[in-house]
């Protein structure tokens, strides 16, 4: 008996259901095969990276805008990349809109200090007391005012100016917009510390002897405006937590540094605010401003180096490291004490170190990613320039690749991760026209970080490893 029709179609259906599933399944495992193929490749791929660390040096250095700064004339500055430039009014306008500027050039050997890129710390001031009766503003300003005080206290000896006198606001704003065209924005002053008013420019008057007392808020915001205004790419430092600064994000500094007492006092102003003079609210609360803005200071003098450095090294450092500094100046530790010396630079400033840098071939050439970390006490806080560089044997550079990396975002405690891709000729170059031979290559990949005011790579990184003409050499 003859199967039907019905049946027939059936039996053709299952067949061919079949048929498609075995050809699914076997395009399935083609597919598998591929992926199999395609993930070997990727593997083989992947082998071809390379990663090198990098281990931290612990020794203390100089560094660029940061450590020791001390007088500018000081014939034991060593290897300071800072100095500190006391100028005093009389010194600057003998007469009226008539500047020293050569007599100050010739003096402080500025010239030589920009070529050598090194940075100043600066301070401009009025009445600095001594050991004889003086005037530190020029004779024809007191001429026109007059109506300030001579003093003679246990400060020491000299004359505090009215600087409420409006004759003298208006002379103190054309001698710092003076100042400020003299010295230029090529970055040659770093730091300008907001002196003009008090003793030494420090923002107090031994009023209790008979002096007249610090102007009120609003005239001592006017000389900060002017601060201000004349110098706009330095970083600004007041001697306490002004609301000022608060407002306009300066940094401040403390001129009683290793002086526990009054360390602890400044410490306390900056957390909590507090009064000035009769002024309860004049200061105020500035807690995490050193994020942002620098700290500097000098070493107290009322405590002996021996003191600072060897005796009570240990709370020397604890409030170094209270405060967030990045310099010290221009009383700095002195060398003799040479544990103390190296303890105290070794906490002031920026630490950055590479941790790791990983090296791919891709398609356009080869990945770099660095990854970079500061372990220091601030961050950098200038946005300067950070390359990756291409020398080959005999140190020539063969090309620079700009990073990503945001110096002044890099806090302590914590690392950037940034990635180039080294592309065309150059990395011809340095592959020696064969990716195989990446690792292999004579050619030298170097960082560094450009001082604008030079042009040359100046910051040291504190990691183990060969550094050269103020690169790090990587591989």
């Amino acid at each position: 008996m003859s199967p039907s029709s019905s049946t027939t179609g059936s039996i053709m259906g299952k067949l061919t259901r079949l048929l498609a599933a075995g050809a699914c399944l076997l395009g399935m495992a083609a597919t598998l095969l591929g992926m199999g193929t395609t993930l070997l490749g990727m593997g083989a791929a992947m082998n071809t990276s390379k990663t090198r660390t990098y281990a931290a040096e612990d020794s203390a250095f100089p560094n660029a805008q940061i450590g020791y700064a001390p007088m500018i004339d000081n014939p034991e500055a060593g290897d300071a990349t800072l100095r500190y430039l006391e100028l005093r009014w009389r010194e600057v306008e003998p007469e009226e809109g008539v500047y020293a500027w050569e007599a100050i050039e010739r003096k402080y050997g500025l010239a030589a200090l920009r070529e050598q890129g090194i940075h100043l710390v600066l301070r401009f001031v009025c009445d600095v007391p001594g050991n004889e009766s003086h005037l530190d503003i020029p004779d024809w300003l007191y001429a026109q005012t007059g109506d300030g005080s001579w003093y003679d206290t246990k400060y020491g000896k000299g004359y505090s100016p009215d600087y409420a006198n409006e004759t003298f606001r208006a002379a103190h704003r054309r001698v710092l917009g003076a100042l400020a065209a003299f010295f230029g924005t090529d970055g040659f002053v770093s730091y300008v510390e907001l002196g003009s008013l008090g003793h030494w420019g420090e923002w107090h008057i031994k009023s209790g002897e008979g002096l007249a007392p610090m102007p009120d808020e609003t005239v001592r915001d006017e000389y900060a405006a002017a601060y201000l205004a004349a110098f706009p790419t330095a970083k600004l430092l007041m001697r306490r937590p002004f609301r000022f600064a608060a407002e306009q994000h300066l940094g401040l500094y403390n001129d009683m540094t290793g002086h526990e007492k009054d360390t602890e006092e400044w410490l306390g102003w900056i957390e909590n605010g507090g009064w000035y003079g009769s002024e309860p609210h004049a200061l105020v609360p500035m807690p995490a401003f050193w994020q942002d803005a620098p700290v500097g200071g000098e070493f107290t003098s009322s405590l002996s180096m021996r003191d600072l450095l060897e005796r009570d090294l240990p709370r020397t450092l604890h409030l170094l490291e209270m405060s967030h500094m990045s310099f010290l100046g221009p009383k700095t530790a002195q060398a003799a004490y040479a544990k103390g010396y190296d303890a105290v630079l070794r906490r002031l400033g920026y630490r950055l170190r590479v941790t790791e840098l990983k090296l791919t071939p891709c398609a356009d050439g080869v990945s770099a990613a660095l990854t970079v970390a500061n372990e220091g006490a601030v961050p950098f806080y200038w946005d300067w320039t950070v390359n990756l560089y291409g020398e080959d044997a005999a140190g020539n550079t063969l090309y620079t690749v700009p990073l990503p990396l945001s110096l002044p975002e890099l806090m302590p405690g914590e690392s950037q991760t940034v990635s180039v891709v080294l592309e065309g000729a150059e990395i011809r170059q340095l592959c020696g026209g064969r990716k195989k031979s990446l690792f292999r290559s004579q050619t030298h990949l170097t960082l560094g970080i450009v001082d604008p005011m030079t042009g040359r790579d100046a910051v040291r990184f504190a990691m183990k490893g060969k550094q050269k003409n103020g690169r790090m050499v990587l591989l």
